[in-house]
């Protein structure tokens, strides 16, 4: 993600959480307001829960900024983790609320402080319905748009509004047809629905901050597409966790044992490209290249080991010649395969074979040599012939 990208999927948090914040400072107290003179507990609580929205709000502003900041020296995979622990907070204030207003509304049954509300209390009611529905979509859309998972829960946060404006609605209009117990009963279903939402979000963002992986379905279509790509043997290794809206990975490809360092860099650059085209949330993938899917041999000597131990044995059989050796690893053995660079053949080349390998027969390791030379011509190319033996 660009600096840009940063930038922008900022100024559209702050935009549509300014709009929903001008919102609930309306609603909360208008609702405040005409539940006390109607004398409406379920709408009086519907906004506190709706005043309780601009503290949110101003922390979701807040967050917003932090998650979207690029990523720097200290924080090298980026700010999203802020976003999670915004979501956390968020849970919590909501949690607090549903408490307090349940408490509040219990210990009003239990008294017997139940009063008719009046009509007033109906048409605040609405309009809080609709005004918040509204603003669900609209942070919905945004949400998903720029993948945050903190809007998204902002968005829930104003649909519970919604919801719990119904319950409201239920409440003063059952208290006003002669069952005034109601009302308190709707504000008990209101701080249940406030909640309910408030522990989702706790769980979730709890389950981020300890690395918890993404659901076996979404691993495997990732498995399925890092498979594919060209070069790839098998995948068996795929490690995953969430840092807010993006997706970091780590796994283990197998491939050819015969290919070069570069070529398996370039199988592995490949995968990531697959893994980020096909998943956008997908934003760091760590790909680590085994030539095989054996444990690694801790007893077969280093490759500076071995390098050494060969050169030390057949330098004295090819004199100045250039050369280049590289090594195989297999799961018990090492197999060595060297390059010559000559003019001219120099002489039977079966012969000098069988030299290279009896000057190496002492190590135990030691699978087979495979021996190519070739002579470069005046354009720099190289010509090479083969001759293996095993």
């Amino acid at each position: 993600m660009t600096d840009d990208d940063h930038a922008g999927r900022y100024r559209a948090a702050r935009n549509v959480t300014l709009i929903g914040a001008g919102v609930d400072g309306a609603l909360g107290i208008g609702k405040v307001t005409v539940g006390v003179i109607a004398s409406s507990q379920a709408l009086l609580a519907d906004g506190i829960h709706s005043l309780s929205d601009l503290f949110t709000d101003a922390g979701v502003l807040f967050i917003a900024r932090l998650s979207n900041a690029a990523p720097d020296q200290h924080h090298p995979y980026g700010h999203e983790r802020f976003e999670t622990l915004g979501t956390l907070a968020l849970g919590a204030v909501l949690l607090i609320v549903a408490g307090g207003l349940a408490y509040d509304s219990l210990l009003r049954l239990l008294e017997g402080r139940i009063s008719v509300p009046g009509s007033a209390a109906l048409l605040v009611a609405v309009l809080s319905i609709a005004a918040k529905e509204v603003l669900y979509r609209i942070t919905r859309r945004v949400a998903l748009e720029h993948r945050s998972a903190l809007l998204l829960a902002n968005a829930w946060h104003s649909r519970s509004d919604a919801l719990s404006s119904i319950a409201v609605l239920i409440g003063v209009g059952g208290a006003m047809a002669g069952w005034p117990w109601l009302d308190l009963a709707a504000a008990l279903v209101v701080a249940a629905m406030i909640a309910w939402i408030g522990w989702k979000l706790l769980a979730r963002s709890a389950q981020e901050l300890v690395d918890t992986g993404l659901a076996a379905d979404e691993l495997a279509a990732m498995r399925l597409t890092a498979g594919s790509v060209s070069g790839v043997v098998d995948v068996h290794r795929l490690k995953s966790r969430r840092m807010g809206s993006a997706i970091l990975l780590d796994m283990d490809i197998v491939v050819d044992p015969e290919l070069t360092v570069s070529e398996g860099h370039q199988v592995a650059g490949q995968v990531q490209q697959a893994l980020r085209t096909s998943f956008p949330d997908v934003r760091a993938v760590q790909v680590h290249v085994d030539a095989n899917t054996t444990p690694f041999a801790s007893h077969l000597p280093t490759p500076a080991a071995a390098r050494e131990a060969l050169l030390l044995r057949w330098r004295p059989l090819l004199g100045d010649t250039k050369l280049r050796l590289a090594l195989h690893y297999r799961p018990n053995a090492i197999s060595a395969e060297l390059f010559l660079e000559s003019r001219a053949i120099p002489g039977d080349m079966n012969a000098l074979h069988e030299r290279l390998r009896v000057a190496a027969d002492d190590l135990a390791w030691l699978d087979r040599v495979l021996l190519w030379w070739g002579h470069p011509h005046a354009d720099g190319h190289d010509a090479r012939t083969n001759n293996t033996q095993p």
